[in-house]
């Protein structure tokens, strides 16, 4: 009798040390996902500083690439109304008057002249002042386009990122709200503790095991279904050795579950029993469930 009582505690102590390392496990994972997710944070928010600075300079460019194309329009116009009026000058001098005959029987010829190779002199440079200004222009308008795609391409990322920070902020504070709100959970239960098992009940006097849940939930602002049935469809289903503090544990196979209790992350439960008996704790190798649902 004395060795099976050593081999019972021996088998209780490996079962607490299995649920400390567990805890242990998952209180390192919770800290490398929460040190993972503030880098990427960190990370993220450099990336949009410098994408914002990147855009600030794309608009100082565009303002300035948009007033010299305004100035090369001011020419081009200015040009083509010279070249216009050039066009509508006569292209030969006419005789105006004629004066008496000298001596020498000459007739001088009083003209008034638009000098043919002056008006040609003139609309070539203009011209070709033209086609520079032009070419300048289309290379102006191409720069433009190129910066509205780099300023499109960028406002896009932008957009990414601050979604990407978004979400993993608000990751980051569910994360830190759970265990609180699993700690609630499991305080609202043990409020309970000494309570006699009543069938059909869910509080304040008396509960059932599934009255008990929904109550312990309700305290820390969750809904979550009345009968076990409807309470091990509200998570996903997982291991019992997995199970944290406000996960539930129940006993029956998926869809025909007939009791459940309030994990309290230590190997141990909280549970409303049998009629007869009261709202305990009670532990996993004591009376073992058959598995688990992680709700949070």
């Amino acid at each position: 009798m004395k060795k099976n009582k050593f081999i019972t505690k021996l088998f209780l102590g490996c079962l607490t040390l299995s649920a400390g390392l567990l805890l242990s496990d998952h209180a390192f994972a919770t800290s490398t996902e929460a040190s993972e997710q503030e880098n990427m944070i960190t990370e993220s928010s450099q990336k949009l500083a410098q994408l914002k600075e990147t855009k600030q300079k794309l608009s100082e460019q565009k303002i300035e690439n948009n007033n010299q194309l305004s100035t090369v329009e001011k020419k081009i116009q200015k040009i083509q109304v010279d070249l216009d009026q050039l066009e509508k000058l006569e292209p030969i001098g006419t005789i105006s008057e004629t004066s008496e005959p000298d001596n020498d029987h000459t007739v001088i010829l009083k003209a008034h002249f638009s000098p043919l190779t002056v008006k040609e002199n003139s609309a070539t440079e203009k011209k070709s002042q033209l086609t520079e200004l032009k070419q300048k222009r289309l290379s102006l308008e191409s720069d433009s386009k190129s910066i509205s795609k780099q300023e499109s391409e960028r406002s896009k990322q932008e957009t990414q990122l601050s979604e990407k920070i978004a979400q993993v902020s608000k990751q980051k504070a569910e994360q830190a709200k759970q265990p609180d709100t699993r700690s609630a959970i499991v305080a609202a239960a043990k409020t309970h503790l000494g309570k006699p098992y009543v069938y059909g009940a869910a509080g304040p006097d008396a509960f059932d095991c599934s009255g008990l849940v929904q109550v312990a939930f309700a305290s820390a602002g969750r809904t979550i279904g009345r009968t076990t049935v409807d309470q091990e469809t509200a998570g996903v289903t997982i291991s019992v050795a997995e199970a944290q503090a406000g996960d539930l544990v129940f006993w029956g196979s998926h869809g025909g579950t007939y009791h459940v209790g309030i994990s309290t992350g230590d190997g141990s439960y909280i549970h409303a029993p049998v009629p007869g008996d009261v709202v305990q704790v009670a532990t996993i190798a004591s009376y073992s469930p058959d598995f688990a649902v992680k709700v949070l």
